[in-house]
This record gives C-alpha cells, sequence and structure tokens, in this order.
C-alpha cells in the first residue's frame, strides 16, 4: 500500500502535469533540523527523506555532495522532512515508531498570468506550525494541513487526525506556499519569505508581497497505523506531543541542480504524476541508487522507538493535555556517526558478487540479529582471519582469500541494497552479494 501513489483530491480538479516521487524511503528518523535548530539539536524527531548528506547544518553546495539520495532522480539532493508518528500503548504509555514513508509531489499550479520557476539555490521553508492545536478555518496556511484515513468508508480528508482506525494507513499531508518575495531565501520564522497565493493554498494568484511563482511543493507522508492497536485519541502521537494533528508541520531545503528542476517544468507537460515520462528527469532517474542509499551523516546519540518501545517521546515532549516530564532531568545526547567505523586495520572494499560455485567466503561464518559491518569484522578478526564479508543483512562470513569462484571485482554499490539487522544505515551486502571488508583493502585475492 506505501509504494501507490495517492493522489491528493484536488489534483484531479487542475488539468495540469505533475511529478511525484512515490513510495520515498526514508533516509534518517532522528531529532536534528537544520532550518529550526541549525548547528543543534532539535526539540522532537523527524522522519527525514532525501539526500544523504543531511544535517544539522543547511549549505546546499555540501548537500548537493552527497553520495546520493533516496529519491530516484538522484540530482535532487534535497531533504524533506516532518515529524516522526508514534503508537501510544493505552497501558503501558510507551512510544513506539510507526512505519513511514513519503510520496513528494510537483505541481506546477499557475496564477493568471504567471510563470513558474525551479526552486532558487539556498531555499528554505517551513509550512505548518508545531504549536498549533485548533484550526482556523479561514487560515490558508491551516487549510494546507490535511489527513486522509485509507479504509473502506471513501478516505474522507480532513484537517485533524482521525479519531478512528486507519485499516489502509494514514496519509499526512502538507501543502507548502508556492509565492516567494523574490530576494530571500529564509525568513526568521522561516516562513514570511514565502506566501500562499491570495484564496487558495493550493492554486490561484499570489500577492504583490510575493509575486514570485515557485512550482507547488506537496507531501504525503504515509504512515502504517492500520499496524497498531487504535484506542482513541492519544494512540497517535507526533513527535511534538501532538494528538490533535493540527500540530502537523514540514520542512524543505532545496538541492536541486536548480536547470535540471527548471527543465522538468518547462518541458513536462505529458508527466501526468509519473516521472519517466519526463525526458530529463527520465535520464538522470536511478531507482537502484535511492534503494542503496544509506544516511551518511551524524544522528542524536538516542533511540527513537524503532527497535524498542519508549518510556517517553525523544526530547521529553509531554503529550499534548498532559504535564508528564518523566525524562525531565535527562542529560542532553550528543551525536554520533550513523555508519560507526571498523575495528583498528579493517577497511571496507565494496560490494562483490558470491561464488559462482559456493561461498566466496567459507571458512567460518555466523548469523546475528544484531549484525553490523563492525561487527562482522571484529567476529572474523577474532577468529584470526583477514577477510569479512557481510550478506543478507545479518549472516557474516570470513576467511584469508576468496574462493569457489569469487574474483572480487568490485561491483557498483547499488547491487548491495540490504541494510544491516543491527543499523539500518548500514549495508550489509544482499541476495547473492557481500560487503566485503579486509585488514588491507588491497589484500582481497583469489584462493
Amino acid at each position: 500500500m506505501f509504494t501507490r501513489v495517492l493522489a491528493f483530491a484536488s489534483l484531479a480538479a487542475v488539468a495540469q502535469a505533475y511529478f511525484t516521487f512515490g513510495g520515498t524511503a526514508l533516509i534518517a528518523q532522528t531529532r536534528l533540523d537544520s532550518v529550526v535548530n541549525p548547528g543543534g539539536i532539535g526539540t522532537h524527531v523527524h522522519a527525514i527523506v532525501g539526500a544523504s548528506g543531511f544535517s544539522n547544518v543547511y549549505d546546499q553546495d555540501q548537500l548537493m555532495k552527497s553520495n546520493c539520495t533516496t529519491i530516484p532522480v538522484q540530482p535532487d539532493k534535497s531533504n524533506y522532512w516532518a515529524p516522526q508518528l508514534y503508537h501510544q500503548d493505552k497501558d503501558t504509555g510507551e512510544f513506539t515508531a510507526m512505519p513511514t514513508s513519503f510520496n513528494i509531489y510537483y505541481l506546477p499550479r499557475h496564477g493568471s498570468n504567471d510563470t513558474i520557476l525551479a526552486f532558487p539555490k539556498g531555499l528554505r521553508m517551513l509550512a505548518g506550525d508545531t504549536t498549533r492545536r485548533t484550526f482556523n478555518e479561514s487560515s490558508l496556511a491551516d487549510q494546507a494541513i490535511t489527513f486522509v484515513c485509507l479504509d473502506d468508508s471513501g478516505s474522507p480528508q480532513g484537517n485533524a487526525l482521525p479519531n478512528k482506525p486507519c485499516s489502509g494507513g494514514l496519509r499526512a499531508q502538507v501543502f507548502f506556499p508556492s509565492c516567494w518575495d523574490g530576494e530571500n531565501l529564509d525568513s526568521p520564522d522561516h516562513k514570511s519569505h514565502m506566501s500562499y497565493p491570495l484564496t487558495q493554498f493550493d492554486n490561484g494568484d499570489c500577492p504583490e508581497s510575493h509575486p514570485v511563482r515557485l512550482v507547488s511543493l506537496f507531501y504525503e507522508m504515509m504512515v502504517a497505523v492500520g499496524d497498531s492497536d487504535f484506542w482513541g485519541v492519544g494512540a497517535w502521537v507526533f513527535a511534538n506531543g501532538d494528538t490533535t494533528g493540527y500540530g502537523l508541520h514540514a520542512d524543505f531545503v532545496n538541492g536541486w541542480d536548480v536547470d535540471l528542476l527548471q527543465n522538468a517544468i518547462d518541458q513536462c507537460s505529458g508527466a501526468s504524476g509519473n516521472v519517466l515520462d519526463c525526458a530529463p528527469l527520465a535520464a538522470v532517474y536511478d531507482a537502484d541508487a535511492a534503494r542503496a542509499c544509506v544516511f551518511e551523516g551524524q544522528l542524536v546519540d538516542e533511540p527513537v522507538g524503532l527497535a524498542t518501545p519508549l518510556p517517553a517521546l525523544p526530547g521529553c515532549n509531554p503529550v499534548f493535555g498532559t504535564n508528564t516530564l518523566p525524562c525531565a532531568n535527562n542529560p542532553a545526547p550528543g551525536l554520533v556517526p550513523a555508519q560507526p567505523a571498523l575495528p583498528d586495520g579493517w577497511a571496507e572494499v565494496g560490494c562483490i558478487a558470491e561464488g559462482a560455485h559456493g561461498r566466496a567466503l567459507s571458512a567460518l561464518s555466523t548469523t546475528a540479529a544484531n549484525m553490523t559491518k563492525g561487527g562482522c569484522a571484529a567476529f572474523c578478526a577474532g577468529h584470526g582471519f583477514a577477510l569479512a564479508g557481510a550478506e543478507y543483512a545479518d549472516e557474516c562470513y570470513c576467511g584469508d582469500a576468496l574462493g569457489n569462484g569469487a574474483t572480487g571485482a568490485v561491483l557498483s554499490w547499488t547491487e548491495c541494497t540490504m541494510r544491516c539487522a543491527g543499523n539500518m544505515y548500514e549495508i550489509c551486502g544482499g541476495p547473492s552479494r557481500l560487503t566485503l571488508m579486509s585488514t588491507n583493502a588491497g589484500a582481497a585475492k583469489s584462493a
């Protein structure tokens, strides 16, 4: 269900081409926000997609040097994020992060007489308000935050979190302002340099104060709420403590090749959602790179509710309507590498193919539910071997030379796509593929 692109209701009302990055996987889940909390630790956990070089400091030149992005159009090194949605256990009060992905829409919404431009280099923006807990029906900014409960009742759209089970999942939706003041790439509140059109949040003419029409950006954050028990208001809690949904918000930092995005806007009149119908984007489409892409940077050194439930929301955010702060005296966490260093003396060789006639490394093996690249290298080193290969997420193989027809030729990094069982930010091989490590990066040899 979460790879299916489900069009926002108003899209059908406007016969204009658009393109979508559907089923986009997360690059990180952590308490960082380079827009609102630059250089520091954020107040709540975000679900983040896009460039692998995401950090708590935004610099477009640096971001565009990222190794990869979870967006299949690899020259889009932007980052897109929103607060993580948690399930709160009715009995224990513990919080578990629910599986999440994004659909990202680029919509050419014209006014009566304007030209749609690509996002300028260095643009960052925020839509929504993390502190809002009420709905003002006359506010375009409030109207731009919506939800769809995917179930058998026709999936109606509303402006608050649904107060019922959603067996097919939840779409948490944010439509960004598309009118720019033409001068500022950011503003103190990260909003004032942008504006919604005059009469509708998703269409119409721009105000004189913000005369430049940019391509419209719309997120659908897809959350697998149907996998968890719904027991009423409070079962679903955003990372900022919001149970109403009114505090949903989202951030964007530009990492596009601006000329490429402009070409797509100008040329792709027939791309009705399908990126591959847009020639400039289809030419740089690489789904394998998007699947294999892992986060390169640093994370806040704290659990975020993925492996085990949490007694409190990261950042010690109270659930709306309560004042309970069980973690108020906890020390502030620091940052740690998402991909820890290998043991001393070890280096990663790269992605290689298994042997044609059996295992490339057959001297010793193990499996572990907490497998990491470092754990595999340490296991093999502890038994005196010079080579280690992580495969299929939780397997580790050791030896001193490659055998059974394995050549050690390094393949494209996109052929090893499986996250390590013990660290989602590392790759541990894939089907018939090894992430090979050695005590000497040049020592891999065939027997």
